[in-house]
């Protein structure tokens, strides 16, 4: 469904990505992990358009799309999540999910049901301003604004950060019920145990290179993973 074929992606002089390679499978979690300054967040904004590589290919459903801009590459069903949320704080709730349709590719009324149905708080606040809602409320916007065109792929930057145990769970479980709806997911995230856990495969990004990757289980029982980024 999505390929990366030898991306090299560069802030200035500096490659921040060195000839990635991964491929995310239709209905299928992915997971990459890899310490502060590894380069996944830039792998996310390659793949959704808000940087472009300077060498390599990004396939999605066998069509390039490496250096297309981001809302190209929306209307062709990729939704990006970046670290950090963005939501428009000065927008009510219903105008920031209505912003995340105006790039969409279904139905505004269904897909609000859908969002309302994974996140029913947002239904009960829809006239409220993004800015004055909590960390974890702010996340299921940011969430369900993305959700709102209709995605195959949802791009998650960091979903966890911030937000306290119990909201972090809930986060978790509605990951893994959009993905049983059918949308396929990659996922960047601090906890890596909890998104190998999460996930179905995953990869570890170590100064803008894949060192590892495999079924998350096997992940899990690595040496390696356990002692750099399980706590083991």
């Amino acid at each position: 469904m999505l390929k990366l074929e030898n991306i090299h992606t560069f802030y200035g002089p500096i490659n921040a990505l060195r000839g990635i390679n991964l491929e995310v499978g239709k209905g299928e979690i992915i997971s990459l992990i890899g310490s502060n300054g590894a380069g996944k967040s830039t792998c996310l904004m390659t793949i959704s358009g808000v940087l472009h590589p300077s060498e390599g290919r990004i396939l999605l459903n066998g069509v390039d799309i490496a250096g297309e801009e981001p809302h190209h590459i929306v209307k062709r069903g990729i939704s990006h999540v970046p670290e950090g949320r963005r939501i428009f704080p000065k927008l009510t709730v219903l105008e920031n999910l209505q912003m995340g349709a105006f790039l969409g590719r279904g139905n505004v009324r269904e897909s609000l049901e859908t969002v309302m149905g994974l996140f029913p708080i947002l239904g009960e606040r829809t006239r409220q301003y993004g800015g004055t809602l909590s960390g974890g409320e702010q996340q299921m916007l940011a969430i369900g604004r993305a959700l709102m065109s209709d995605p195959e792929i949802l791009i998650l930057d960091e979903p966890s950060l911030g937000l306290a145990p119990i909201m972090v769970s809930k986060i978790f479980r509605t990951i893994h019920e959009i993905n049983a709806r059918g949308v396929t997911v990659m996922l960047v995230e601090q906890n890596a145990k909890a998104a190998l856990r999460l996930s179905h495969r995953g990869y570890v990004l170590e100064s803008g290179a894949i060192t590892l990757h495999g079924k998350s289980s096997e992940l899990l029982d690595n040496d390696k993973v356990k002692h750099a980024y399980l706590g083991e």
